[in-house]
């Protein structure tokens, strides 16, 4: 597989989403802004949105929905007018703790990480929040949970579990919407940092691994397949491109970079 810069000098880029109808966003979670790459002139612009823009989800073509770090939200940006709306800020009557990734089911529930201040103790969580904008929490005690992907048809979800440097899997019951046997899916250990996922046409699940320089590729049963280096160390997000015409599309942070797998 060949890599390729598309796009250099972005402030800490995160979390590529690509609408339905083909235009690539990603966050510049240091530059407060959400960031489009236009294919055609393979230039950028910038929504500025403020806070600590970091997951980010296409809803449809003229609506982004962000985890907002800085300002402990969830947030909407309309592509139309510029403007943006929260969503979710509380669970519990407390403020979500620095919503990290958010993954969308069939079914409209939005799933989200909150791993603030889970660097030094296992306080990180994971929430649904359902169509209605009711949250709720359905993972705790974690190590700074991170990227979240559904897989098998969505029965079960891959979440990083960025400071315990593994991957879990987890039982996805849309019914209840909660999370059930939640067991280890891989260890990478030593000073790597899960962070972003995606799926594959093909079915094989691609882990931008942060501190590794590399895209990590599995099979869905755990299976280590192959290692992508890239120009840059730090690794932070990664989706597949819908039109294919830029293969994955990754985020690093190290030198702010744009990249393309093919």
């Amino acid at each position: 597989m060949s890599v390729q810069i598309l796009t250099t000098g972005l402030k800490f880029p995160e979390g590529p989403a690509i609408t339905p109808n083909g235009r690539i966003f990603f966050v510049e979670l240091l530059g407060g802004c959400i960031t489009e790459y236009h294919r055609d002139t393979k230039t950028t612009t910038r929504f500025n949105v403020g806070g600590g823009p970091n997951g980010l989800l296409a809803i449809d073509n003229d609506t982004l929905m962000f985890c907002d770090a800085f300002g402990n939200k969830l947030r909407v940006l309309d592509l139309r007018t510029g403007d943006t709306k929260v969503v979710a800020h509380q669970i519990n009557g407390e403020s979500l703790r620095a919503p990290n990734d958010l993954i969308m089911d069939k079914e409209g529930n939005v799933l989200f990480t909150c791993p603030g201040g889970s660097q030094k103790a296992p306080i990180g969580y994971m929430c649904v929040m359902k169509p209605n904008q009711d949250v709720s929490i359905i993972a705790e005690n974690m190590w700074f949970p991170n990227g979240l992907l559904l897989i098998n048809d969505e029965k079960n979800i891959i979440i990083n579990e960025t400071w315990q440097h593994r991957l879990l899997i987890g039982d996805w019951n849309k019914k209840t919407l909660t999370i059930e046997n939640i067991r280890t899916f891989y260890t990478i250990g030593g000073v790597a940092e899960p962070d972003g996922l995606t799926l594959s046409k093909d079915n094989l699940i691609y882990a931008s691994v942060y501190a590794t320089g590399m895209v990590w590729v599995f099979d869905t049963k755990g299976n280590l397949i192959k290692q992508i280096k890239l120009p840059g160390h730090n690794p932070t997000n990664i989706c597949e491109d819908t039109i294919g015409q830029l293969g994955f599309i990754v985020t690093e942070a190290e030198k702010g970079l744009l990249l393309s797998i093919t």
